[in-house]
């Protein structure tokens, strides 16, 4: 309790003044703050973005396979028009996980309100992105040179990129995952021999490569940004009825 005093030349009269205090069940009772809420839908968004990528992904795959830009060894199978492997769902199931929560926890580290893109706009990227990925093995299929067929794709993924992202952030991911990707296949093509590329034009590590596929792992970000952002959304509002 604190005293207030009021003083005269001969006499103080102390006025006490209440204090409000909180009794530990209050303050355990007290309701948080609701910064945990976008890591409780975290694992629903993980496992849509596995399926997504366990089942679309070797379809977009197909597209450069039907091509023999990529030719599978262990593992390959053939589901009608379609050459894949066996291991391509997992590991493209993984790719679109990994990508696709990194965005969300850049944008929740960066983004004072973090963007929430619509169906729509999924749908615009993955048209574009089919769009990019056929051009790309046409251009193969064509007997392009190298040089040329990489300065077109550069300047596609770049339009992608203006016209379906536009942010720093996003060119920075993209950046990451088409210089990293690549790279990654190395140990599991040397390691596990599930594929190689019969026309490569550059070797790193002792293992083949074409380079500009890097720009296929570029133009794949934006359609990656924009579906996990719509998945993060539709999860969200799911749990929200609940």
């Amino acid at each position: 309790m604190n005293l207030l005093c009021i003083g005269s030349s001969t006499r103080f009269h102390p006025i006490p003044i209440p204090v409000r205090r909180h009794s530990r069940k209050q303050l355990a009772f007290r309701p948080r703050c609701s910064q945990t809420k976008p890591k409780n839908v975290w694992p629903s968004v993980s496992v849509a973005l596995f399926g997504c990528g366990f089942v679309l992904g070797p379809l977009l795959d197909g597209i450069h396979s039907r091509v023999n830009l990529v030719v599978y060894q262990n593992g390959s199978i053939d589901i009608g028009p379609l050459h894949t492997n066996i291991w391509v769902p997992p590991l493209l199931g993984l790719f679109y996980t990994t990508v696709g929560l990194l965005q969300l926890f850049l944008d929740q580290k960066f983004s004072l309100t973090p963007p929430e893109d619509a169906f729509p706009k999924v749908l615009a990227s993955l048209v574009a992105l089919v769009v990019f990925l056929d051009l790309s093995a046409e251009l193969y299929k064509g007997g392009v040179e190298d040089n040329v067929e990489a300065y077109i794709l550069f300047a596609g993924a770049e339009l992608m990129w203006l016209a379906l992202d536009r942010s720093r952030l996003g060119f920075t991911l993209a950046c990451i995952v088409g210089l990293a990707c690549p790279l990654a296949e190395i140990p599991v093509m040397k390691l596990f021999h599930l594929w190689y590329y019969p026309q490569a034009n550059i070797e790193i590590l002792g293992q083949g490569l074409v380079t500009w596929t890097l720009t296929c792992y570029f133009a794949y970000t934006p359609f990656l940004i924009a579906l996990s952002r719509w998945l993060k959304t539709v999860v969200t509002d799911a749990m929200a009825e609940k």
